[in-house]
């Protein structure tokens, strides 16, 4: 039985795991969506954000 990652380092130590030992093409693809999922998970954090309005220059 096999559990699926909770944790964006469980992910990343998982994508390790597979791209160990594996060709180029694979370790590149799993560069790949290492970034995209980074970049979705930094979107999805930065819209939590407490907004903050810009003060006017005069």
């Amino acid at each position: 039985m096999t559990t699926s990652p909770r944790y964006p380092s469980d992910v990343v130590q998982t994508a390790v795991a597979v791209a160990t030992g594996s060709p180029l093409a694979v370790q590149l693809l799993t560069v790949l969506l290492l970034i995209v999922a980074g970049l979705a998970y930094s979107r999805v954090l930065g819209s939590k954000g407490t907004r903050v309005p810009s003060k006017a220059v005069n």
